[in-house]
């Protein structure tokens, strides 16, 4: 994830992962948990307990997002 920091995402530049976590949700309606909550800051905590189909749906949404960073 720090390798988004800094760069623009829809209008957007975050500098950390609780940043980008609020973008996840806004612009992909993708919840994740920053990794600052858990003592990691750069990386995200996702739950997977979903069926395939929901998870490649979110998946694809965040790689969607992440992938417009200039």
């Amino acid at each position: 994830m720090t390798g988004l920091y800094g760069r623009e995402i829809r209008g957007k530049i975050a500098t950390t992962s609780a940043e980008l976590a609020d973008l996840a949700i806004e612009e992909a309606k993708v919840a994740v948990v920053p990794g600052e909550a858990f003592g990691t800051p750069g990386y995200f905590r996702m739950s997977y307990a979903l069926g395939d189909d929901d998870l490649i749906e979110g998946v694809s949404r965040l790689a969607k997002l992440f992938g417009e960073a200039s």
